[in-house]
């Protein structure tokens, strides 16, 4: 079998995530680690610095984790979803979800809703409390003007430049 070689580099890589025992280290590149290590004082000094920072990491207590610490852990991990059959009614439901989606796409279309629907009933409440009296049949004899004067008004609505003779006062 051909033993591959190993840069500092890469040692440096294995021992910062296995530590210092070449016992964690991966088995396919152990040989060469511990090659490199007989051949170079470099390398002797990277696991030498490694080992003192696992001694460290040995002192620390590890305490077993609470059933209440395990419990949250477990519910709040990432759980794959199953596949849900579609119902006969899904190309409708995916139609308008597209639609609402694409008319408002700043998330869920409840405030939207909800605004139109308080504006909605803010106008039919004060529609329904103010008074809104329709002109009677006698006022508004009184305030149709007759032929001559409604011709006028068209007149001046369309521009035309002729005004009539009391406009010119």
């Amino acid at each position: 079998m051909m033993q591959k070689e190993i840069t500092l580099e890469r040692l440096a890589g294995i021992v910062g995530a296995y530590g210092a025992s070449p016992s964690r280290w991966p088995e396919d590149e152990r040989a060469a680690a511990e090659a490199l290590l007989a051949a170079s004082a470099e390398a002797r000094a990277l696991v030498a610095d490694a080992a003192r920072f696992d001694a460290l990491l040995d002192m620390a207590p590890a305490e077993a984790p609470s059933e209440a610490l395990v419990a949250r852990l477990m519910a709040a991990r990432p759980r794959a979803v199953p596949p849900v059959s579609a119902p006969a009614t899904a190309p409708r439901k995916t139609f308008l979800r597209g639609f609402v989606e694409a008319v408002w796409p700043y998330g869920s279309p409840a405030f939207p809703a909800g605004a139109l629907a308080a504006s909605i009933m803010l106008g039919v409440t004060l529609g329904s409390t103010l008074d809104i009296s329709l002109p009677t049949t006698s006022t508004m004899t009184a305030a149709t003007p007759d032929a001559a004067t409604g011709d006028e008004l068209i007149s001046l609505a369309l521009a035309d430049t002729a005004w009539p003779e009391e406009w010119m006062q």
